[in-house]
């Protein structure tokens, strides 16, 4: 019986060491949020933290290095402050939910932080007082002067929920929700951050899901 008696504290810890392992695991998983959508299918998330740079984004893996904050780092193709740099996140469903957070440094801090969405379907770019988003196919520009701080030298915390025809994008907090014909990214599958003048840029997190509603 002592030996049983003795046991049980034993077995208790083992079991409550488990369901906080089991916590842990879960809590790097990030809970899906849309105000679009009802449910996702989480296909990327990196926090940059891991041992080894894992490589999925690009054009090319030599001007990208994990740094050891946990963040990661791309300089521009030549390596060469203020020359073109180019970044892809691949492979977007046709439907998505992207939560990303980054940082473009320059010496200018007035310098726009902009990107393109569907390639170059959708151009978001800095106006000085907030964004605008051009619509190539539909030759049309909605913009936004509520934004804070979409620029240069600031961390940029982005959700963008897509689906052809409509799309919720918010920028550090601020949230809108366009729905028209030219929000269409026409079977392109990236999200480009493509730009001269910047000296590198860093990524926090990167959060990918697929909408199959």
């Amino acid at each position: 019986m002592k030996n049983i008696r003795k046991s049980k504290p034993f077995f208790l810890s083992v079991s409550a060491l488990l369901v906080l392992l089991n916590l842990g695991y879960a809590s790097k998983t990030p809970a899906f949020k849309s105000k679009l959508f009802e449910s996702g299918n989480l296909l990327i998330s990196d926090d940059f933290d891991q041992e080894k740079y894992k490589g999925r984004y690009g054009p090319n893996k030599k001007n990208v290095k994990q740094l050891a904050d946990g963040t990661l780092e791309v300089l521009p193709l030549s390596g060469t402050p203020g020359d073109l740099t180019v970044f892809h996140i691949y492979n977007l469903p046709p439907k998505f939910v992207c939560h990303l957070r980054y940082k473009q440094v320059c010496s200018s801090s007035d310098a726009g932080a902009g990107i393109q969405i569907g390639g170059h379907k959708m151009h978001l770019g800095c106006t000085g007082d907030g964004y605008s988003l051009f619509l190539r196919n539909a030759r049309k520009t909605f913009k936004n002067s509520e934004v804070e701080n979409f620029k240069a030298n600031q961390w940029i915390d982005m959700l963008i929920e897509y689906q052809q025809g409509k799309m919720l994008l918010s920028i550090n907090g601020t949230e809108t929700i366009l729905e028209h014909e030219g929000v269409n990214m026409d079977g392109a599958k990236s999200i480009v951050f493509k730009y001269r003048k910047i000296d590198k840029t860093l990524f926090d997190y990167v959060r990918l899901w697929e909408i199959k509603e």
